[in-house]
């Protein structure tokens, strides 16, 4: 089956003319394109969807983690030296998070907006998502397999539980939204560490290390908690900020193109000297781990209920109720 794999693999990376095509590809189902993304949804187009895509982003990131590490799988460029590694990755391979968080994220975007081209164009992202990240030599084609059916197990299972969870979670005392956020949080980190403490004795092959670090020349740590850490922290942050806006009289996202544009550059910048000035100003020796909790942590309070409040008060935005009313929108 790998020797299958490596030769799709080998054939693809000599279609020199793609590359340019398959990087924009692998960017679109990046982590640090959705991070960006998810706010900009959240401040600029519904906040309730914004969460709602949010909160689908952290649950397949973390699941995803757990994941790589139950299964504990290599990368192409780890096991044959002939494959390129046009990117680096340090965890493990399977199963693609690109193709996982393609899945999840575009395909619950479609189904929010709710129009024919809408699913046409995430099933054809989703697509060149998957085959960029063989392309690229990072992922086995059996990796991306697994990556999107996960993805659309997580994606089909959410969309069905929603309208039921979104219900039963309304119904709870602002104290019970955040517990059970914070369950949620260390749900998270507990399979965590139970996948890692399901590979026992087993270690990873010298050869494995050796090859990624002769192709890329920077080492791999696949054992790194911080993916794990930073879906925890993220999920308890922006589930607790959003409902506590909620309890607040909300947000509306809507008003001007350039007052929206102004909302996510200013919510961004907070974003920034959080997750960078976080880790000058602390000046602590800790864990990456840690640290990485805390900052997914405060930033996702930020963006569900910090920035929010702060357009509301610059006027830059209007509360979705005043005194138990609906609000207008944005001016």
């Amino acid at each position: 089956m790998i020797d299958t794999d490596l030769s799709i693999i080998l054939f693809l990376q000599g279609q020199d003319w793609a590359t340019p095509i398959m990087r924009l590809a692998s960017s679109l189902g990046s982590l640090e394109f959705m991070l960006l993304s998810m706010p900009f949804l959240y401040w600029c187009w519904d906040a309730k969807q914004g969460f709602m895509i949010g909160l689908m982003l952290v649950t397949s990131h973390g699941l995803n983690a757990v994941l790589k590490i139950a299964l504990h799988c290599p990368r192409p460029y780890w096991v044959d030296p002939n494959v390129q590694a046009w990117s680096t990755e340090p965890s493990f391979g399977m199963p693609s998070g690109h193709s996982q968080n393609a899945v999840s994220i575009w395909g619950l975007t479609a189904q929010l907006i709710h129009k024919r081209w809408t699913y046409l164009l995430a099933a054809v992202t989703c697509l060149f998502i998957g085959l960029s990240r063989a392309y690229l030599g990072v992922h086995f084609m059996g990796d991306v397999l697994a990556g999107w059916g996960v993805g659309a197990v997580l994606l089909g299972s959410s969309i069905k539980a929603m309208p039921v969870m979104e219900e039963k979670i309304g119904k709870m005392d602002l104290k019970g939204q955040i517990l059970l956020a914070t369950l949620a949080s260390l749900a998270i980190i507990a399979l965590y560490l139970l996948s890692l403490a399901g590979t026992g004795a087993w270690q990873m092959p010298s050869a494995w290390e050796a090859n990624a670090l002769a192709a890329t020349g920077e080492p791999i740590d696949p054992f790194r908690p911080v993916d794990a850490f930073c879906a925890a922290g993220m999920m308890l942050g922006i589930s607790s900020g959003y409902a506590i806006l909620k309890r607040r009289g909300g947000f509306l996202a809507d008003g001007p193109l350039s007052r929206r544009l102004v909302r996510y550059l200013l919510g961004m910048i907070g974003v920034v000297l959080i997750w960078y000035g976080l880790k000058e100003a602390m000046q602590i020796e800790a864990a990456d781990w840690a640290l990485d909790y805390i900052r997914s942590m405060l930033a996702g309070l930020w963006v569900t209920l910090g920035a929010p409040l702060m357009f509301i008060g610059l006027g830059l935005a209007k509360r979705e109720q005043v005194d138990g009313q609906s609000a207008g929108g944005c001016p």
